[in-house]
């Protein structure tokens, strides 16, 4: 982990390069994923066969590339049933938690008696996607599905690699739970493609969410426009506000530090605090505990070397600063009095507060959904929620009286736009009236 010393309320050109490394020329994949779109809308499902061969060694047919329902059957039998009450559990959590962010509607009268509001309704068909590369997370299956249901999304499409299919009995058991009747095996960019233009018997849909390597994001991006997207992820990251000098936390704080390097080589790991010393402890102990790790140790290694970052502040104030232009996926005040720092934080995609609020406890059963902005972007992004599955239309009812009213308001607008039609359109009612 590089160690950086920061004094003032704006980060230093030196850090600032280091945090800007992962904003890498992406031509290249740009460029890829440009041709894949062309084939795709030229071939469609010849140009999957061709992919899914190619990138998940699986030969896709007209027959097989919808799962079945019986597969899924078959496959969610086998969950331990360890694994399938820890979901039960999480499931109920994490509904309690969404139910209240549902929207309503408004509607008023106002003071010359034009009636006007807003509604709220679902969108009417939306396309998950459940990476099955590198890694294949369940709980991103439930984070994605509950706020959709209760949003009231008619129609919900699964895509994921064909491997999830065949070896998760936890998804299949959540796809059996949740009644996703679409499933498909296909994977990566093809999956965007697909979801956003449809072929065959699969409809397109109306907006595409979940995570994704960086074919998958730039993927959604491509297609941006022609459906709605959640958002652009890219790698995990934590940053630990430390605001703690006791010896006893030293190894918590590390632990936490590698809940998120071990995801990816490409994960950042964030510490900030307030000695140098306890700081340079936390670091020793942090590669310690990487070391003790079996599948993920090369993952966790590489990511602190290449991606970790330590901080020391002189204080709280330039620590929050700092927090709030980094712009955190996961942000950790470890400290005994965490409301007093929250007041002053202002970006942070999901916020973990105290000291027994490990970021894990939200990747699975704390309630808030754990796909969230990344990147710096919760500046701007925020969590996927309800509300990702809403749209919002406006209505509104002018009376004849308004019209004459404010009618040479919007004539004079429309006039000074050179907007013809629009003018005559009210001045030929005014003139009937």
């Amino acid at each position: 982990m590089k160690l950086f010393y920061e004094k003032e309320s704006q980060l230093s050109k030196e850090l600032t390069l280091f945090l800007q490394e992962e904003e890498n020329d992406n031509s290249k994949i740009e460029k890829i994923l440009s041709t894949m779109k062309k084939s795709f809308l030229k071939d469609r499902f010849k140009a999957l066969q061709k992919w899914s061969k190619k990138f998940d060694k699986y030969d896709l047919t007209l027959n097989n590339y919808r799962v079945s329902e019986e597969e899924i059957d078959n496959l969610a039998k086998k969950i331990d049933d360890q694994i399938s009450t820890s979901l039960d559990v999480a499931i109920a959590r994490v509904k309690e938690f969404h139910t209240k962010q549902i929207e309503r509607g408004f509607e008023f009268i106002d003071s010359d008696g034009n009636r006007m509001g807003q509604r709220i309704s679902p969108i009417d068909s939306v396309a998950i996607y459940v990476p099955g590369g590198r890694a294949l997370y369940p709980s991103t299956v439930y984070m994605e599905i509950i706020p959709a249901i209760i949003a009231g999304v008619k129609r919900i499409v699964m895509f994921s690699p064909p491997r999830t299919y065949e070896t998760s009995s936890e998804v299949a058991y959540l796809i059996k739970l949740f009644g996703i009747k679409e499933c498909y095996r296909i994977g990566g960019a093809g999956a965007i493609f697909s979801a956003a233009y449809g072929f065959d018997e699969l409809l397109p849909v109306d907006k595409i969410v979940g995570p994704g390597n960086i074919y998958v994001a730039t993927a959604k991006r491509m297609v941006y426009g022609k459906v709605s997207i959640d958002m652009v992820a890219g790698p995990s990251e934590i940053l630990v506000i430390a605001d703690t000098k006791e010896e006893k936390d030293i190894e918590i704080i590390a632990a936490d530090l590698l809940s998120q390097a071990e995801h990816d080589p490409n994960a950042r790991s964030i510490l900030i605090g307030f000695d140098d010393k306890f700081i340079k402890k936390i670091i020793d102990k942090t590669y310690k505990l990487a070391n003790e790790l079996t599948d993920t140790k090369d993952n966790a290694i590489e990511s602190l070397k290449n991606r970790g970052v330590a901080i020391v502040v002189p204080n709280m104030d330039i620590a929050k600063i700092i927090n709030n232009i980094i712009a955190p996926e996961h942000l950790e005040i470890f400290s005994d009095n965490p409301y007093k720092i929250l007041e002053d934080i202002k970006n942070g995609g999901s916020i973990f507060l105290g000291k027994n609020s490990p970021e894990s406890v939200g990747d699975y059963i704390g309630g808030p959904n754990h796909i969230l902005p990344t990147s710096g972007t919760a500046r701007f992004f925020s969590p996927l929620g309800v509300y990702d599955f809403l749209k919002r239309s406006s209505f509104l009812e002018f009376t004849k009286d308004s019209l004459v009213k404010y009618g040479g308001n919007i004539v004079s607008i429309a006039s000074k736009e050179g907007l013809e039609a629009h003018k005559r359109s009210v001045e030929l009612r005014i003139k009937k009236f």
